[in-house]
């Protein structure tokens, strides 16, 4: 009969490996990289007209607020929450006339 050894290897020192801190290191400047490509698209947001906004279900004062909010905050999000509102707020209103 064989049996096999399993050991179990524990590190309480807390260092990760370089593979993955490199992966970490990657990952977190992707995100960065992200954010920041979006606040650019978001920022030429500006250019468009009142009327074209209000077709995406934007107002100007929404898209200052995405490009005001936090660093690490995505304003995309902002942006289509706030878009998602206004529809869910014009759909709610249709209904009751």
């Amino acid at each position: 009969m064989r049996t096999t050894d399993h050991t179990l290897d524990l590190t309480l020192t807390g260092t990760l490996p370089a593979a993955s801190r490199q992966t970490g290191l990657m990952g977190v400047l992707k995100s960065v990289w992200r954010l920041l490509r979006s606040r650019n698209a978001i920022g030429s947001l500006h250019d468009l007209d009142d009327h074209q906004l209000l077709d995406m279900g934007l107002c100007r004062h929404e898209v200052r607020e995405a490009l005001t909010s936090s660093f690490f905050e995505d304003p995309g999000r902002h942006l289509t929450r706030a878009s998602r509102n206004r529809a869910n707020t014009f759909y709610r209103n249709a209904r009751l006339d």
